[in-house]
């Protein structure tokens, strides 16, 4: 009986390319114009569906949305004779959850009221500050464990 062999099944989606490719540009922008100290502009995602208007909070998804990779990512499980790899499953997993933490930034930026704003901040720091907080406990460990299987210790 032969194993099922894996193929890569996912991409990187033009969402998130063309997210980070406009975030860069505007990076770019506001250096720029912190260096000659003049005022810089909000961080701002492309408007795809979506026509800027921050009190249109229904529709401030649409810059953000993870449909591509959700798809990738069901495809690459659903048939256990024909699964992608390894690789789709990392890949596909870290764009949804960057599309989603850059939208909860941006959500938090434009639509939480400023006490609000700092309480949240304060209990985030608060957090971040743990030797069990989710800096050391999550990401940390996050990325010792995916050492650890590479080297086939685990």
């Amino acid at each position: 009986m032969s194993e099922p062999k894996s193929s890569q099944k996912s991409s990187v989606s033009d969402i998130i390319t063309s997210l980070i490719d406009e975030l860069t540009s505007q990076a770019k922008d506001e250096a720029k114009d912190r260096k000659q100290n003049k005022q810089v502009k909000w961080k701002m995602p492309l408007k795809k569906d979506w026509d800027g208007d921050i009190f249109k909070w229904e529709k401030m998804d649409k810059p953000f949305d993870s449909k591509q990779s959700n798809d990738e990512l069901k495809d690459v499980v659903k048939d256990p004779k024909n699964p992608g790899n390894a690789g789709d499953l990392v890949s596909t997993m870290t764009q949804i959850e960057y599309l989603a933490m850059a939208e909860r930034a941006f959500r938090a930026r434009h639509t939480m009221t400023f006490p609000r704003n700092i309480a949240h901040a304060t209990a985030r720091q608060n957090g971040f500050s743990k030797d069990k907080g989710p800096l050391k406990m999550s990401v940390l460990k996050y990325l010792e464990d995916i050492s650890k299987m590479s080297a086939g210790s685990l």
